[in-house]
């Protein structure tokens, strides 16, 4: 509809998905001719594999320069963010954008500029203009601003700041929408993901779910929750969907509560290995088993260090978390904060190398110091640098 001339014309539209991808694949298939899938591919490949320098920056602050480099070389030979880069969909951007987002945040948080705050706000807005799953994120940054703030009450300025900044992203659409549908959406609103998450044949794609959903729309009349009429706005069947959703986990929360816990709980396990069409979740989870691990191994050690500024990290994890948790628990949805459980895992491997095989890890000091830091030596710091990337041969 974009490259007809249509723009954005079509009343659905941000019920299903906010606009910034679908504006980037019309510009390259205008650009490039085609359908744009080829550009697109090759604009995500490019933006992943600055997701991997942007996690070496980040991982450098967190940790040290030995872990920031596994953790680049291990999201770069992921195979799920490889694959990611491969087909039309959100998660190689938003990726990008997210870990573009915390590395302006920990800058900001450490430089205290209003330039990396601002710079923040922007990312984070392209970012929810992408997938609206960080909309709520202005919410718990304003949490981390006040733990890591310093004397005097500057820190609120730049949060108030950044809001601003992030707001004049999103502002344009949220004005479009409420002009089009004459409903405040300030960037999308997708009511069917949570309607699929709350019963079980409904997690995949197949007649099972569509076969759920008759019923569920049957069970909701008899309890007053009847479909919008058939020239409805698409945002009154988005609350429609959310009404059925909400009436079938209250429905289950009465008659068996100790059900209803252990399909939550199921849920949570999904989250990690799951995919819509139900295929491929052994796969998925021997690749990644590894990886929690790892991670759980990183995450224990970055607690008994008092890492704070590392742990923080968790918290937008735990937000990806809850938010799928709660709606569709799809593996993909994940992929965004994998990058920062990729960084814990490097850190659980390396202490477990260390503790196991040190002359090995020292080697691998070595080789780093070889490659990035003998440029470095002057006789002031040829000591230094032997204790600290492990070296004892120059």
């Amino acid at each position: 509809m974009i490259l007809e001339g249509h723009g954005l014309s079509d009343p659905a539209f941000p019920v299903y998905t906010p606009p910034l991808y679908s504006l980037a694949i019309a510009t390259l298939a205008f650009v490039f001719g085609g359908d744009g899938i080829m550009g697109t591919k090759i604009l995500q490949i490019a933006a992943d594999s600055v997701t991997a320098v942007m996690l070496f920056l980040i991982v450098k602050e967190l940790f040290d320069n030995l872990t920031a480099v596994v953790s680049a070389v291990m999201w770069a030979l992921y195979p799920f963010a490889i694959y990611s880069t491969l087909y039309v969909g959100t998660e190689a951007f938003f990726t990008f954008f997210i870990a573009m987002w915390v590395w302006l945040t920990m800058s900001a948080i450490k430089s205290d500029r209003w330039e990396y705050h601002c710079a923040a706000g922007v990312v984070l807005g392209l970012a929810t203009l992408i997938r609206g799953t960080t909309q709520f994120m202005p919410l718990i940054l304003f949490g981390l601003l006040f733990a890591f703030r310093k004397q005097g009450f500057g820190w609120i300025r730049m949060y108030i700041l950044t809001v601003a900044c992030f707001s004049m992203v999103i502002l344009p659409w949220g004005i479009r929408n409420y002009l089009v549908l004459e409903e405040f959406i300030p960037v999308g609103a997708n009511s069917s993901v949570i309607l699929y998450g709350s019963s079980e044949p409904m997690l995949t794609i197949g007649d099972g779910r569509a076969n759920e959903v008759a019923r569920l729309y049957e069970e909701a009349k008899t309890r007053g929750i009847v479909p919008p009429p058939e020239d409805h706005a698409p945002a009154e069947r988005d609350r429609f969907l959310a009404k059925v959703a909400v009436d079938h986990y209250k429905v289950r929360l009465r008659n068996d509560p100790l059900d209803l816990g252990a399909f939550m709980l199921k849920k949570f396990f999904r989250l990690w290995y799951s995919t819509e069409s139900g295929s491929n979740h052994s796969a998925t989870f021997v690749i990644n088993v590894g990886i929690y691990i790892l991670a759980g191994v990183g995450i224990v050690l970055s607690w008994r260090q008092r890492n704070w500024k590392a742990l923080t990290v968790l918290v937008l994890v735990g937000y990806f978390v809850f938010i799928h948790w709660v709606t569709l628990p799809l593996f993909r949805y994940m992929i965004p904060v994998m990058p920062y459980l990729v960084a814990f895992a490097a850190m659980g491997m390396l202490a477990a190398l260390n503790r196991k095989w040190p002359q090995a890890y020292q080697r691998i000091q070595g080789i780093l110091w070889w490659l990035c830091c003998r440029s470095d030596i002057t006789p002031e710091n040829d000591g230094r640098l032997k204790l600290e990337y492990g070296t004892s041969t120059r």
